[in-house]
């Protein structure tokens, strides 16, 4: 990882959204103890991605250049991002929204990788700070609301209002909810169905914790007592075609868990039973993966 001396009026780097707080603070301190964390650089040396703060601070002291680490890869990226985590003064470091995790999760995905067999997502969700499927989801919504992305206009303003409720349910959440079921709903609104204003008013069947102490005003039906009908093998058998909506969710959480899976380096020890009820199983995966790789080359010929 490179540390070099960088002018200020060189580096690029996007609006941000909320203020930057009291600078007068930061630059005091920097004026009186010097630059101690340099601003962290992508590959190309004049994209900023961390230290919008520290480098406004440095133009009010009338300083023309700072230190800035510049990594060559998403690994160097993501352990100049985590020391950064790990230094940080309460005193003159404002806290990240989740959506300014959420665009540093964008730069770290910009980066190189230093081979084939490492995941950005890895990197991404833990710089997020959410599970990685739920990282993915509200990645993939964000991606649509974006200006100049070649959609109707009205799935630009859906995935807008959706990545709104989502960022709301990580950061805000209501009481007994899970985020990661509110985004996993919201992410299925994305080509239609109703949003809903906020998430409180997300699926009124699901009460919360409170209101699930408390008994019901109304008593049970009594169950029937006696054996359950079998449901014949029809029933279970799903139907042979699929909306587009529906692939793109199966795809997607199989590419989030298979990103998982390259995570993996080594299996402790464990049966030979496991291990050959593992070996077969994916075996099983890997048939229904080929399968469905053959329907998206046969529909992309058609």
């Amino acid at each position: 990882m490179k540390i070099r001396k960088i002018t200020l009026a060189d580096i690029k780097h996007d609006h941000r959204v909320r203020g930057l707080g009291d600078l007068e603070k930061l630059a005091n301190s920097i004026d009186r103890n010097r630059l101690l964390q340099p601003v962290v650089m992508r590959n190309d040396g004049v994209t900023l991605v961390s230290g919008l703060r520290r480098l406004h601070a440095c133009s009010l002291l009338g300083l023309s250049e700072i230190s800035a680490l510049i990594p060559s890869d998403v690994v160097e990226l993501a352990s100049a991002l985590q020391r950064e985590t790990d230094r940080a003064d309460p005193e003159t470091d404002l806290p990240m929204t989740l959506r300014e995790r959420m665009d540093l999760a964008y730069q770290i995905h910009c980066m190189p990788a230093p081979s084939s067999k490492v995941s950005h997502s890895i990197y991404a969700s833990d710089v997020v700070g959410i599970p990685n499927r739920t990282y993915w989801r509200i990645r993939a919504v964000m991606n649509l609301a974006k200006e100049g992305v070649p959609n109707p206009p009205f799935s630009a303003i859906r995935a807008r209002k959706l990545v709104r409720l989502m960022l709301d349910a990580v950061e805000n959440p209501p009481a007994g909810w899970s985020p990661s079921r509110i985004i996993e709903e919201l992410h299925r609104l994305r080509d239609k169905g109703d949003i809903p204003e906020t998430i409180t008013c997300m699926n009124p069947r699901r009460r919360s914790l409170k209101e699930r102490s408390e008994p019901d005003a109304q008593p049970a039906e009594p169950r029937l007592v006696g054996p359950r009908p079998t449901p014949t093998r029809a029933a279970f058998l799903p139907s042979p075609s699929r909306r587009t909506p529906e692939v793109s969710r199966a795809v997607a959480s199989l590419v989030g868990v298979c990103a998982g899976i390259s995570y993996i380096t080594e299996i402790k020890t464990s049966s030979d039973e496991d291990l050959a009820h593992w070996d077969h199983e994916l075996r099983d995966c890997k048939k229904h993966i080929n399968a469905l790789h053959a329907l998206i080359r046969k529909a992309h010929h058609v």
